[in-house]
C-alpha cells in the first residue's frame, strides 16, 4: 500500500452536507398530478379513494352506442329492436418495485461517529424513490412487457388492430386514438386545434385540462402569448412546477417527453389507480439469513395497478411541433 502525504495523513475532510444531493433523476410532472395533485413533494401515494380491491381485471364501462331514435308523427311505428349499448375496456394488473441491500461491510464500516451519511437510511429513501422514478417513465411510454403500466403511449397508439384496454379501434371505432402529426409551430391557434380534437363539445369537462410537453415547447407557447395572456396554474405552481395556462389548462414540461410531443390530457376520463394491497408497501429491513447470508439485508416496496382510460377519445397527442419561428 502506498503512502499517503502528512496533510491527508493527519486532517480530516470537510464534509459541505451530509445529504447526498440526487444528481441522476428528473423529477416528473405528469406522475405528480395521476397522484392525486399533492402540494407537498412527498405526499406521493394514490388516494384511498382511488385504490382497487382486485379482481383477475379492471372492468371501465363505455358506453359506445345510442339507442333508437327518429321523428315522431300520427303514423309514425316507433322502432322497437334492441340496441346494445354498453360494453366495457379491460385493463389488467401493471407493477413497479424499488429494492436494495446492505451487507456486511455497510454494517460493520457505516456504524457509529465513521457514519457521517447513514447508508441505511440513505438506501431506504433511494428504494422508496426509485419506484416512483420507474413508474414516472411507465406512465408516458408504451408497456415494454405485460408487466408494465399501460401508458400513454398504449392509449396514443393508432394502430387500428392493436388492443388497448383490451378493446380496438377496428372492432369500436369510437374507441379512437387522438393523434395530429401534421408539422406545426406552436401556438395559441394551434392549441385551439388541439383542444377541438375531441370534439365531444364545447363543455368545460370535455376539454382537455392538463398538458404535457417538453420545456422547449413549454416555453415556445409562452412566447407566442401577450404578456397580458400569460397565466400560470397557482397549484402546479406551488408544488414546484412551473407551467402556462392555455384556457385554464397548465402546460408543464416534462423530462420524459420526446422532441415535438405534446399530451393534452382530460384527466376526468384518466386516472391511475393502486391496488388496496399494493400502494407503496413499507419497505422493510429483511435478513438473509435463511439463505445463508445473517448479515445481508433487503428492503423493497411494491406498487400494484394501472393507468386506466375511460373515453380514449378525450385526449389528444400532437407529435410534430416545433417553436415559431
Amino acid at each position: 500500500m502506498a503512502l499517503i502525504n502528512e496533510l491527508n495523513a493527519t486532517t480530516e475532510v470537510y464534509w459541505l452536507n451530509t445529504k447526498p444531493e440526487d444528481i441522476l433523476n428528473a423529477a416528473s410532472a405528469l406522475l405528480w398530478k395521476l397522484m392525486g395533485n399533492a402540494i407537498a413533494r412527498d405526499n406521493w401515494d394514490v388516494k384511498p379513494h382511488e385504490t382497487v380491491d382486485g379482481g383477475s381485471m379492471v372492468k371501465v364501462p363505455i358506453e359506445y352506442q345510442n339507442s333508437n331514435s327518429g321523428s315522431y308523427g300520427a303514423d309514425t311505428v316507433i322502432n322497437q329492436s334492441k340496441v346494445n349499448i354498453i360494453d366495457a375496456a379491460r385493463f389488467r394488473w401493471a407493477g413497479a418495485y424499488g429494492s436494495n441491500t446492505i451487507n456486511l461491510d455497510d454494517k460493520v464500516k457505516n456504524a457509529g461517529s465513521a457514519a457521517i451519511i447513514d447508508l441505511t437510511k440513505q438506501y431506504m429513501e433511494s428504494i422508496i424513490k426509485s419506484v416512483r422514478v420507474n413508474m414516472a417513465s411507465q406512465v408516458i411510454a408504451a408497456a415494454a412487457d405485460a408487466k408494465s403500466i399501460n401508458g400513454l403511449g398504449d392509449l396514443f397508439n393508432t394502430d387500428t388492430s392493436v388492443e388497448y384496454g383490451s378493446v380496438a379501434e377496428a372492432t369500436l371505432a369510437t374507441w379512437k386514438a387522438n393523434v395530429i402529426t401534421t408539422a406545426e409551430s406552436i401556438c395559441f391557434e394551434t392549441m385551439q386545434k388541439i383542444f377541438r380534437a375531441p370534439a365531444m363539445g364545447d363543455a368545460r369537462n370535455m376539454k382537455p385540462n392538463f398538458c404535457c410537453t417538453t420545456d422547449v415547447l413549454r416555453d415556445a407557447y409562452e412566447r407566442s402569448l401577450h404578456p397580458q395572456q400569460r397565466y400560470a396554474d397557482a397549484k402546479a405552481v406551488e408544488a414546484g412546477w412551473d407551467n402556462i395556462t392555455h384556457k385554464g389548462a397548465p402546460i408543464v414540461a416534462d423530462a420524459g417527453y420526446a422532441t415535438g410531443v405534446l399530451d393534452a390530457l382530460n384527466l376526468n376520463f384518466l386516472e391511475l389507480r393502486s391496488h388496496a394491497d399494493y400502494n407503496f408497501i413499507t419497505p422493510k429491513w429483511v435478513s438473509k439469513e435463511v439463505l445463508g447470508q445473517p448479515d445481508t439485508m433487503t428492503a423493497n416496496t411494491r406498487w400494484v395497478g394501472n393507468l386506466y382510460c375511460k373515453s380514449r377519445r378525450m385526449h389528444v397527442r400532437h407529435t410534430n411541433l416545433t417553436e415559431l419561428v
